[in-house]
């Protein structure tokens, strides 16, 4: 778990860098904000997409072996960016990391549905907690290594801390994770009673929280925040979310999946309308953090155990990637959203766009399934 907890906190720091330093790269370039955000788009669509591939894969060749390679090669694939110097090559190093680090997610919620099945929602808090307890320093390492030797290295500072986790994974003993059961056919998988409700809820999120992620810290350069200030501040709501995933997981566990859900939609919901209409900034910065940090990734242990509860353990892996899809694949295309509506009209406008998709999300919530053990 502490493996996975440092892997997964580099499978998101990865996509971090760029939303840190959007109007340098910008400049650098000679480009808009929304051509980079065009680029981001397409990476997030490969980072999502690529989870297609990643479950059915764990369900075949098992978990640790899927790990190892998402592990390693999403590392190597951020060299490419050293070479980077137009727009062009800034896409073809993001579409490397975003393919390869597309089969981390699927494959881990995967093992941790199986090998943690009595504690389901709890582990997987614990999963998120550990994930965000690195990843929620990535923003102070990102501006401390990119305000002194540019943007490019804390990306390649990840790729590197990338290679070390996959290689101590690989020394580690395979019976940590268990190997997947006989797989079962997607088709068959998509006819799983409530599946489509949490599909459609899984878009919500991502249409909302690639775009949030993405535009936030222009929306706090817009406001006179320091490069400092924006990593403190996104340090902040990733130190937040550690206390909702363990919450959220614990809940989830004592009251049900489904209830831990709505609630947690609602408490988004809130979030993305406070940041956009409070006019005092520090006001509505504290208050967003605080919200949207402790309920988005509160939801998290729920909406996972919840899938994972009503999919047959032989095809887990493959319902993972699809739903990963369309948060991380079909979201993506937030990052394209968020970014036209800061250009075109305000910075503001991009996030009551974002909250009239939690409001879908919260809508889907209601229409979940209810279920709180794993199938079989």
């Amino acid at each position: 778990m502490a493996l996975l907890g440092a892997a997964h906190s580099l499978n998101h720091s990865f996509f971090l860098v760029l939303p840190m330093y959007l109007s340098k790269i910008a400049a650098e370039f000679g480009t808009s904000r929304e051509a980079i955000g065009l680029v981001a788009a397409m990476s997030g669509f490969v980072y999502g997409a690529g989870s297609l591939a990643g479950g059915p894969l764990s369900d075949k060749i098992g978990e640790f072996k899927t790990l190892i390679v998402s592990l390693a090669l999403s590392g190597i694939s951020t060299l490419i960016i050293l070479f980077v110097n137009d727009l062009t090559g800034l896409g073809i190093g993001l579409f490397f990391i975003g393919a390869w680090a597309s089969l981390y997610h699927p494959t881990a919620n995967s093992a941790i549905s199986k090998v943690f099945e009595r504690t389901i929602a709890e582990s997987m808090g614990i999963h998120g907690t550990g994930g965000n307890l690195g990843y929620m320093f990535a923003p102070i390492i990102i501006v401390m290594m990119g305000d002194v030797w540019g943007w490019r290295y804390p990306l390649i500072f990840f790729g590197l801390l990338s290679l070390m986790v996959s290689a101590l994974l690989l020394r580690a003993s395979p019976t940590v994770m268990r190997e997947s059961q006989a797989t079962i056919k997607v088709l068959e998988l998509v006819r799983v009673p409530g599946l489509w409700t949490l599909l459609v809820y899984d878009i919500a999120v991502g249409l909302y929280f690639r775009g949030v992620e993405f535009i936030f810290p222009t929306f706090l350069e817009d406001r006179g925040f320091s490069s400092t200030l924006k990593g403190i501040a996104v340090f902040s709501l990733l130190a937040v979310g550690i206390l909702g995933q363990w919450v959220g997981g614990r809940a989830a566990d004592s009251i049900g999946f489904k209830k831990a859900l709505i609630i947690t939609s609602t408490g988004v919901v809130i979030s993305l309308l406070l940041l956009p209409a409070i006019p005092h900034i520090i006001i509505s910065v504290c208050a967003f953090i605080m919200l949207f940090g402790f309920f988005f990734y509160g939801h998290q242990p729920a909406f996972n155990s919840l899938a994972g509860s009503i999919t047959p353990s032989g095809g887990r892996g493959a319902i993972y990637g699809i739903l990963f899809f369309f948060t991380f694949g079909l979201g993506s295309a937030s990052t394209a959203i968020a970014s036209s509506c800061a250009e075109r009209l305000s910075l503001e406008s991009a996030f009551y766009v974002m909250a009239l998709f939690s409001i879908i999300a919260l809508v889907m919530s209601l229409k979940a399934p209810t279920q709180t053990k794993c199938s079989r």
